[in-house]
């Protein structure tokens, strides 16, 4: 079995043994199995692994006041994976004359627990535990969040006690990191199944791995697809002789909290149907535009990934309307100047070999990511790989982009979408400003791959150099995440404070007849709304204050004295 779906059939081990080590009692109780959750309650790509909890023992001190062979309860248990790793779901459902006040006991108990030791093969490793604000999912439930560590791998599951009726039971459902929250939906499902012995399947679509392949009839032949989540549309073009299963699923699903996300096989590649020779980025990115067009997602915003995204800077070309905001992802140029990646690495990701093409997108220090990445599209149903000759057929494409003989790719400077370059924080990025007095030639513009373009009023087109190098270096700033200096903080002064200072100003201005003295109000409501608008802090309001005082002194009694002080040259304060 390869590491990484050893590490993760490790964690449904863990899991169970979590759950069994807590229950004791008898295990040969066949009509609780009716009750259980079963592959056909759950999403596709389900299956049903075997329970083995004597592998993994679990020890906690939160743990130890509970009897070690309790007796009066039954229980039966199930354990499922999606695909051929992560994430696990594992269920223990109990009945008896005792199973209520077992599972209070289990409940207050891991309620005190914080930590936990997992033995897995003969190695320990340290759990974290801590409980987890849950939805009550039946008449008594509570949660906690169990996670840690194997082979690099980040492994988190959450833990849900219930209990309904004359039935108790465990739902526990691991992944990677954090849980999503589509676990609520499971737990629903088990709660349901245990009260009724029925309950309606958990929905297909939780995550992109059980979103079923669909198929779209495009005007440039047959698109696979897989579509989830909820909001604006975003479609996203994988690379170079990848297939729609190679996206990291934590990311898709992450992005499915805010959008209606669709990925999809590129021309020749699993169901879609593939272009008549020869293949180019400009026909792939026609056939995107056509599947877009069916699917209805009239202005999606448009993710691509190396060669997916000189697919997206090709569709921004030649299909402008449909493309909302653009982000690109480890991208390159189609005008000629491209900086093309060597045959060794190349090679690495046509090779066959899995090893060699990992070691070609992670570095060697990044063995933890590597073995997480892998881990996470192993959820996927199986899917075949490229066909080798579309492959050949990609390469072919990409090589014409890179060398500029791709139409689109010598116009993506024309390109008016918001673009996003996912590149620079692992690249040298230079941003060329021309001469003050005639800016870039048109030869040194054909070097550079982006242009930006600066915003201005009509009637002021121009910046001269320095204006626009200080707003580039601010966008530069804003992108680049750093905090800008806070504004002044402080209390304002209190209401009747301020109330205060406005008598005294207003007796001032009478003082010296700028305002009237039988309607002051009337100019003293615009200067009240003038100061209020502005707020007053307590420094203000001293200041005010003090000119307040100081200009109805001078009105009364004290102008002989200041002028007195400027005869004889003395300071005036």
């Amino acid at each position: 079995m390869p590491r990484r779906a050893r590490a993760a059939a490790l964690a449904v081990l863990t899991a169970t043994a979590v759950l069994t080590s807590g229950c004791g009692g008898n295990s040969t109780a066949a009509a609780l199995h009716d009750r259980l959750l079963a592959v056909a309650d759950l999403p596709a790509g389900w299956s049903a692994v075997p329970v083995n909890p004597g592998s993994v023992q679990t020890s906690a001190p939160c743990l130890s006041s509970l009897a070690t062979n309790p007796k009066g309860f039954m229980y039966a248990t199930a354990a499922f994976v999606q695909g051929t790793a992560i994430p696990t779901l594992s269920e223990v459902l109990a009945a008896g004359p005792q199973v209520q006040q077992r599972w209070q006991n289990l409940a207050q108990a891991l309620a005190l627990c914080r930590t936990a030791t997992l033995t897995i093969g003969g190695t320990k490793v340290k759990a974290t535990v801590r409980p987890l604000p849950f939805p009550r999912v039946a008449s008594t439930s509570s949660a906690y969040a169990w996670g840690f560590t194997i082979a690099g791998i980040q492994i988190g599951f959450d833990l849900i006690l219930f209990e309904t009726g004359t039935y108790a039971g465990y739902l526990a459902y691991s992944d990677l990191g954090p849980p999503a929250a589509t676990v609520q939906a499971f737990a629903d499902a088990a709660v349901a199944k245990a009260e009724t012995g029925a309950t309606a399947p958990v929905p297909d679509e939780v995550s992109i791995t059980s979103a079923p392949v669909r198929t779209a009839r495009t005007t440039l032949g047959t698109v696979a697809y897989r579509i989830v989540g909820s909001g604006p549309p975003l479609v996203m073009i994988t690379g170079y002789s990848g297939t729609m299963e190679g996206w990291d699923r934590r990311f898709v699903d992450a992005l499915a909290q805010h959008y209606r996300v669709v990925i999809f096989d590129n021309a020749g590649v699993g169901q879609t149907q593939a272009l008549p020779a020869p293949l180019s980025i400009d026909e792939m990115a026609n056939q995107t535009s056509a599947l877009i067009a069916v699917l209805g997602l009239n202005h999606p915003d448009i993710l691509g990934w190396s060669m997916g995204s000189m697919i997206a800077q090709a569709l921004a070309v030649l299909h402008p309307d449909q493309v909302r905001r653009l982000i690109l992802c480890a991208s390159y140029p189609g005008n000629g100047t491209a900086i093309q990646p060597s045959q060794q690495a190349i090679h690495a990701l046509t090779s066959g070999d899995p090893h060699q093409a990992m070691a070609d997108l992670f570095p060697a220090d990044q063995a933890a990511a590597q073995n997480t990445y892998l881990t996470a599209i192993s959820s996927y149903p199986a899917a075949p790989a490229a066909p080798v000759g579309t492959v050949t057929a990609q390469g072919h494409a990409v090589d014409q982009w890179w060398a500029g003989r791709d139409p689109a790719g010598t116009q993506i400077a024309a390109i008016t979408a918001p673009t996003l370059i996912a590149e620079s924080s692992a690249n040298r990025v230079a941003i060329v400003f021309g001469p003050e007095d005639f800016g870039l030639t048109n030869l040194e513009i054909a070097q550079c791959q982006r242009l930006i373009t600066i915003p201005t009023a009509p009637d002021y087109p121009s910046l001269n150099l320095a204006q626009a190098v200080i707003v580039v270096a601010y966008e530069l700033m804003l992108a680049a995440g750093v905090a800008r200096a806070p504004m002044e903080a402080g209390e304002f002064a209190s209401a009747s404070e301020v109330d205060a200072m406005h008598r005294r100003l207003a007796e001032a201005l009478v003082a010296i007849g700028f305002l009237p003295e039988d309607n002051p109000d009337h100019l003293m409501l615009t200067l009240r709304a003038m100061l209020g608008r502005s707020g007053v802090r307590p420094r203000e309001l001293d200041i005010l204050n003090g000119i307040a005082r100081q200009v109805r002194w001078v009105a009364e009694d004290g102008a002989a004295t200041l002028a007195a002080k400027r005869a004889s040259g003395r300071k005036l304060r």
